[in-house]
């Protein structure tokens, strides 16, 4: 009589095996660990410093648009359909370290302005303009003194000095990107002296960014803030 003996082999997947983002499953547990979805990328990469910011912005966005309750997590900003234009504008954020990202992203809000346009120099101009016109004072000088005590490190001179002897084109870019504000331009000595020796093409560089005719009104409506960043920048000798 013969024996049959049945001894095939089946190859079924293990649902244990599957992946908790795109629920693919797979036969051994080594692939599942090797098996890398855009999802499962897009987590591993969550502790960046970018996307972190990127997550932070459109939970701004998330709250304004939608009239739910419900908690955003990472979890679901991995899934979102926007995902790709806010890690970009995470990671534009602090490419160019953008001052106060939340004000930022209220703007852009504001202003219905596209996200696929957000991390853009031509919008982050415009807001940095007026909110450099808006912010407080002693943040702004604050700000500005921080700046100047890292140039005078590499530079080699007193932090108050750094508007007298630093390197033009370093303190023009750091005009420009709001580094070093108008408080301090125009209410402190060395600020005005570094103004008045600027060429056409300097003046040109950061006119926009120091509007005498805006700023010289702006002082004019805040006097009482404008006696205090005077003399607080009178006692730090600049």
């Amino acid at each position: 009589m013969k024996i049959l003996s049945s001894t095939k082999k089946t190859t079924a997947t293990d649902p244990a095996n599957s992946c908790e983002f795109c629920k693919r499953s797979f036969i051994k547990e080594t692939t599942l660990l090797k098996h890398i979805c855009e999802y499962k990328h897009r987590w591993l990469e969550r502790d960046k410093h970018g996307n972190r910011m990127g997550f932070q912005s459109w939970l701004q966005f998330y709250t304004r648009h939608s009239t739910s309750k419900k908690p955003r997590l990472y979890e679901d900003f991995i899934k979102s359909a926007y995902y790709t234009a806010f890690a970009k504008f995470g990671s534009y954020c602090v490419e160019v370290n953008v001052l106060n990202v939340p004000r930022y992203v209220d703007y852009l809000l504001k202003e219905n302005i596209k996200i696929d346009t957000w991390a853009t120099d031509t919008n982050y101009n415009k807001f940095l303009i007026e909110y450099l016109s808006m912010e407080d004072p002693l943040d702004a000088v604050h700000r500005s003194a921080e700046t100047c005590l890292e140039m005078s490190t590499i530079q080699s001179i007193e932090p108050n000095d750094v508007l007298r002897y630093g390197n033009r084109n370093k303190i023009l870019y750091a005009i420009t990107t709001g580094k070093i504000s108008p408080w301090v331009l125009y209410q402190s000595e060395s600020g005005v002296k570094l103004l008045d020796e600027l060429s056409p093409d300097q003046l040109k560089i950061v006119y926009d960014y120091i509007n005498p005719v805006k700023w010289a009104m702006k002082f004019a409506k805040d006097a009482e803030k404008v006696n205090e960043v005077k003399n607080l920048l009178k006692e730090l000798r600049w």
